[in-house]
């Protein structure tokens, strides 16, 4: 039997961490797909984003078999230079893949480490939508002048980039070199279950799952629902935890200029193993995010028959004529208005076979062999 290709990834935060999102979602879908071709190596941290205490019931600084891959989930105390570059010297590894732009613990530090010490390693990074143009408008100065530095010192010279859609590539591309070795994969996402038919439009219940930041583009979401005009109740219910406290006031601020028959209610952080059970609550994503690299909780609400209400800062675009949600420009706050205004008038008929098309478009989506023989091929090629 041919010896299977050894990865070492690093991101922030892995299984049971689920408070970062996507990337989470991204890699736990590539070492669960790939667990039998690859032998996987997990360098993460031991604690959530956010939390003050490591996860309970699992060690630390110890490689663990899970699942059919490996992962050590180190203390802080551990995520310094010495450690990583004991660790990078004593592994034995054909590729190693990072999934930040900005980590300095799980990407600036081990990429460092890696180019000095093992010279011959193939190295992918995975920006994961941190050179979008929404990302990089948070704390801009210091990323900017992060990505000049980087490129005058050649820290990601001689690397293979993961771009993820065709919009990355081009990123990619304007901010590091147009002869970049970029490879196209788009990420892998969960299987779909069964779908569910919902039997409720009475109220229109509509859910954003996703992290409470500027970037996410919550009060924005509420500042829509402050403007719609209708005789219909709606209830908009927000998971997710709170990244930016000053964000989550003016957030909670702007619910004041609600009508009476709508209502925004903050609901605190979901398992993601709950996701789908919470989504079956619900008619609508209401998510006018400013970037998403993919969009998990996008997909996510697609694989539940939840139709979404998005902006056009993702990969999934042109959503209304495939009749699965709508995807608006951000500089089109009306539309965004007439848009729920007119959904308010559907019936539960009308509703339901957009469902079933928005569930049916996640199956081909989840199922299409393009897409998982992309991701072998990223850590297939030499």
């Amino acid at each position: 039997m041919q010896n299977k290709k050894k990865i070492l990834i690093y991101i922030d935060w892995f299984v049971p961490a689920f408070k970062a999102g996507g990337p989470v979602r991204s890699v736990e879908n590539i070492v669960n797909r790939f667990a039998d071709k690859f032998d996987f190596l997990i360098i993460t941290s031991d604690r959530d984003l956010g939390d003050l205490k490591a996860f309970e019931n699992i060690e630390t600084n110890k490689i663990i078999e899970r699942n059919g891959f490996k992962i050590t989930y180190l203390s802080p105390e551990k995520q310094n230079y010495n450690y990583l570059k004991n660790l990078i010297k004593t592994r034995e590894f054909d590729t190693v893949y990072f999934n930040s732009l900005f980590s300095v613990k799980f990407t600036l530090l081990p990429l460092f480490l890696t180019k000095k010490i093992k010279k011959n390693s193939k190295i992918i990074l995975a920006p994961r939508g941190m050179l979008g143009k929404g990302s990089l408008e948070i704390k801009s100065f210091k990323k900017n002048l992060f990505l000049k530095l980087a490129k005058l010192v050649g820290l990601f010279k001689n690397i293979t980039w993961h771009a993820t859609n065709s919009v990355e590539i081009e990123n990619i591309k304007t901010y590091f070199s147009s002869k970049a070795n970029i490879v196209l994969a788009s990420n892998l996402p969960d299987k779909t279950k069964d779908f569910y038919k919902r039997e409720f439009f009475d109220t229109l219940k509509l859910v954003c799952i996703s992290r409470i930041s500027k970037i996410k583009n919550i009060r924005f979401a509420i500042e829509i629902l402050t403007k719609v005009k209708t005789e219909k109740s709606i209830v908009f219910d927000i998971f997710g935890p709170e990244e930016d406290k000053n964000y989550l006031e003016k957030c909670i601020e702007e619910t004041q200029n609600l009508p009476e028959n709508i209502q925004v209610n903050f609901k605190g952080i979901v398992a993601h193993d709950k996701i789908q059970e919470t989504l079956k609550n619900y008619n609508f994503l209401l998510f006018p995010t400013q970037h998403e690299n993919f969009g998990h909780t996008i997909f996510e609400s697609f694989s539940s028959g939840l139709p979404v209400i998005i902006s056009k800062n993702t990969p999934w675009q042109n959503l209304e004529e495939k009749n699965i949600g709508f995807d608006i420009d951000l500089s089109e706050k009306e539309t965004f208005v007439k848009t729920i205004e007119n959904i308010c008038k559907f019936s539960l008929e009308k509703y339901n076979e957009m469902s079933f098309e928005t569930f049916n478009f996640a199956v081909k989506f989840s199922s299409d062999e393009q897409i998982i023989k992309q991701t072998q091929k990223l850590f297939e090629d030499e």
